[in-house]
């Protein structure tokens, strides 16, 4: 084999060769990978799912969950948005079809021990359901004689574009 044929076959074992052995590699090592289940969007919380007991914390509580919520999503992390007049909101994660969210209330009208206090919104997310649906539970940190509210959230359509 000739100098220029050597060097050739060479660098097309290095540039094409290597580049495709890896290619093969990630796609194999990546192959029992799943993406987490996707719950982007607006929710509307079922107003008749929740269950007081008629507390003034359990009232700030609900006076939240009465409002619908916008998720956005990347991977694993969400940004819940409560679309009430405080525009409450937080971070929280996703495991599974399980759903944890610490919200920051900043309403000046929860008064109580709920004032001033992360109300925490944890769920597990029906994701074979058609609408997608969130059931879980809200309550306010670091209260004890706050109670927890049950609820009920499903997905609402996506607005459709162009008016058809």
């Amino acid at each position: 084999m000739s100098h220029t044929n050597r060097n050739f076959v060479i660098a097309y074992t290095l540039l094409v060769g290597l580049p495709l052995a890896g290619l093969a590699g990630v796609l194999k090592s990546g192959h029992s990978l799943r993406a987490p289940v996707a719950i982007e969007g607006t929710w509307k919380i079922d107003s008749t799912s929740l269950h007081t007991a008629g507390q003034s914390c359990e009232k700030a509580v609900s006076a939240l969950a009465a409002s619908s919520f916008l998720i956005s999503q990347s991977g694993k992390t969400l940004t819940f948005t409560l679309q009430n007049a405080a525009q409450t909101s937080g971070d929280g994660s996703l495991d599974g079809t399980s759903v944890n969210v610490p919200l920051a209330v900043t309403d000046s009208a929860v008064q109580g021990c709920a004032a001033g206090q992360a109300v925490v919104l944890t769920g597990t997310i029906q994701p074979d359901s058609d609408p997608r649906s969130i059931s879980g539970l809200i309550w306010v940190a670091e209260c004890p004689a706050c109670a927890t509210i049950q609820f009920h959230a499903v997905r609402q359509p996506k607005a459709q574009r162009g008016g058809h």
